[in-house]
């Protein structure tokens, strides 16, 4: 491993980024096929914080980052070994690179809602579900500042079809705005933009999970 650091020193920011991941997922191939218990090790980790989280790096090479990103999600195949790229990149681990993951962590997943990338959104409705409130609620912000005050009234349809192709993720996320706001007084604009609080039809809600049958996605509050 101290091999690949120096290996990583002498590339470029984007690139080595590049590698941490492709190493992130060979690595964790190998531990969900010969592992009963796969998990990530403290240097993968350190890897990960040194070459991902906290490389500067340029306003393009970011976006080319998160491309590759979505990428290498959508071409692997196992959800395990999604699950736990994932974890590598975004569990929160109590020191100062987290403010460095949930910046990316929201880019992210914005940048999957925008196109698609549903493996991504699956494992970020993981991430909701095990992550502290505080946190989620974070996450929640950065989705709603992104798509109804930079992108007014682009949620609903954005939900309305992610409803279909990712419903746990959008029970996280719902109920993560949820607590963002005084649902009652019906005055904040992002929130009006999800339900129609007037007429009581709740457009958005009703197309995540019909609470009626109570056949809606497994989820708990946040």
């Amino acid at each position: 491993m101290c091999d690949m650091r120096q290996s990583l020193l002498r590339r470029d920011a984007l690139s080595a980024a590049k590698e941490v991941l492709y190493h992130l997922d060979i690595y964790l191939s190998g531990q969900v096929q010969n592992s009963p218990s796969p998990s990530v090790d403290t240097t993968t980790l350190e890897l990960v914080e040194e070459f991902i989280l906290h490389k500067r790096m340029s306003a393009l090479q970011e976006l080319q980052l998160l491309e590759i990103m979505c990428s290498c999600f959508q071409e692997q195949s196992r959800d395990a070994v999604r699950q736990l790229i994932f974890s590598a990149l975004f569990t929160l681990q109590g020191n100062q690179a987290d403010e460095s993951r949930m910046a990316l962590l929201g880019k992210l997943v914005s940048m999957a809602i925008a196109v698609g990338r549903v493996p991504i959104l699956e494992c970020a409705a993981t991430w909701l579900q095990r992550s502290h409130p505080v946190y989620c609620r974070r996450l929640a912000r950065v989705l709603v500042d992104d798509y109804c005050s930079l992108l007014p009234g682009s949620m609903v349809p954005t939900l309305n079809n992610l409803s279909s192709s990712c419903p746990p993720f959008c029970c996280q996320f719902i109920t993560a705005v949820t607590t963002l706001y005084d649902l009652s007084t019906g005055t904040h604009t992002a929130v009006t933009t999800l339900y129609d609080l007037s007429t009581g039809t709740h457009t958005a809600v009703t197309t995540l999970y019909d609470l009626s049958t109570g056949t809606h996605c497994r989820y708990h509050p946040v």
